[in-house]
């Protein structure tokens, strides 16, 4: 029996008498990504992050242990790419040692030193006039608010900024509740993605750029991607274009809008 992650993935599908292309029908990953794990070549994938999710569902398929199969992957070492900033060298003008006049120093030191003195004052004078003779307003609704109903306000604001869109916030559409769910995404670039509909994953691959896909839903959508900015959404023939910029793990699609899965 092989000791290698890829060579016990190809032994169990072997036993199985199975292609790759019947295993993709199957888990909806990509034959390529399936070769990839097969041949040992994690870091070909978009991420460790990814890596462990397609280990998961093809050892699950394979009827391997995951949690086996992962420790071992584990074992590599193989970790997430951390961002690197690149600091350009220093001119070498700049490298010379700057020679300061002692009487000079002191002379800005005074100036800047009068120059906050004054911004002080001003604004002390300012902060005071507008705190003892400028009246406060008081709405009635404020004033009538009690500390419970303002903590419930203060929770339903936090609740709703977790909505990308909505249609309470006017760029989602109306959907009645009885019509399906259609989702089409168009990758922009090369994206992974998983989307999962009722429950039921339909989809779990790279969508390559240009490539859109559609897929159908009776109450909700996930989609669970790498990088978001990379594609555009078209719900109902609605377009609502990109998620947003950065990484957005895990989104729920409803009749409701879009929002961040926890």
């Amino acid at each position: 029996m092989s000791s290698s992650i890829g060579g016990i993935l190809k032994e169990a599908r072997a036993k199985r008498s199975i292609t790759l292309e019947e295993v993709h029908s199957k888990i909806k990953i990509h034959p390529g990504v399936l070769q990839l794990l097969e041949d040992d070549k994690f870091d070909k994938l978009p991420s460790p992050l990814f890596a462990r999710s397609f280990l998961k569902s093809y050892a699950e398929f394979l009827e391997i242990n995951p949690k086996e199969l992962l420790k071992d992957y584990e074992k590599i070492g193989l970790k997430d790419p951390e961002q690197t900033i690149f600091i350009p060298p220093a001119d070498e003008a700049l490298k010379r040692p700057v020679r300061l006049d002692s009487q000079a120093v002191v002379t800005g030191a005074m100036i800047l030193a009068g120059v906050c003195f004054l911004l002080l004052f001003f604004y002390t004078a300012r902060t005071l006039k507008e705190t003892f003779f400028k009246p406060r307003a008081f709405s009635a609704v404020t004033a009538a608010q009690t500390p419970r109903e303002a903590q419930s306000a203060k929770s339903a604001k936090g609740a709703a900024s977790e909505w990308l869109r909505s249609t309470e916030q006017g760029n989602f559409p109306e959907i009645k509740k009885s019509a399906p769910l259609e989702l089409q995404v168009k990758a922009l670039d090369n994206v992974w993605l998983r989307v999962t509909c009722d429950g039921k994953v339909l989809f779990q691959s790279i969508l390559k750029r240009g490539a859109a896909e559609t897929w159908k839903a009776k109450e909700k959508i996930e989609i669970w991607t790498g990088n978001s900015s990379s594609m555009y959404l078209m719900l109902n023939n609605f377009g609502i274009g990109s998620p947003g910029k950065g990484v957005i793990k895990k989104m729920l699609i409803t009749h409701e809008g879009v929002r961040i899965s926890k």
